[in-house]
């Protein structure tokens, strides 16, 4: 008979092994997709993304947003917008719809796509801590509806900030002015 002692050391060795192979597996597939979407090789990182092993081992989540990075990267619009649509339907929770949001707004602004940055800023509101989402009420009414009511927020935030924050706000501010 077996002593009970080497049956749980052998099940915590099998444990111990299978969740370091796991581990070690995630990592070799999502290096080998990421790796794709970061060299703009975007047939193979398709073909990696949608592949079984990336589907057994990361959530859709996950997986929708490498996709939306690459369809951003590509500038392939109709594709971004149906992903973040089908992203934003998936039930995530507030943290990762504002992430979501965020990264929407960014690129649909870049876009100068009026109609989008504004749903995606009303959907901001609603998700969002106010003292956030209104950064991004006023990006938006300086850039698209050009507001100049910033103008003595921006003049007293500018000279606390540095580098690119500080660029920024400059940008806004000379936006604000035309």
């Amino acid at each position: 008979m077996i002593h009970p002692v080497v049956i749980i050391i052998s099940i915590f060795a099998v444990i111990i092994v299978s969740a370091l192979g796991t581990a070690l597996i995630r990592r070799r597939i999502f290096t080998r997709t990421y790796g794709a979407l970061m060299t703009r090789d975007y047939p193979a990182f398709f073909r990696e993304v949608d592949s079984k092993g990336m589907m057994s081992m990361f959530p859709e989540y996950v997986r929708d947003n490498l996709k939306l990075t690459a369809y951003m990267e590509m500038k392939d619009s109709g594709k971004v917008t149906e992903t973040f649509n089908r992203m934003m339907k998936d039930g995530a929770d507030d943290a990762r719809k504002g992430d979501l949001l965020v990264r929407g707004f960014q690129y649909f602004s870049g876009e100068k796509d009026r109609k989008k940055v504004r749903k995606i800023l009303e959907k901001m509101e609603q998700v969002m801590d106010r003292d956030i989402s209104e950064k991004y009420r006023r990006h938006y009414e300086i850039l698209f509806e050009r507001s100049g009511k910033y103008i003595p927020e921006l003049e007293k935030e500018v000279p606390l900030h540095q580098n690119r924050m500080k660029g920024y706000l400059q940008f806004l501010l000379a936006r604000s002015y035309r």
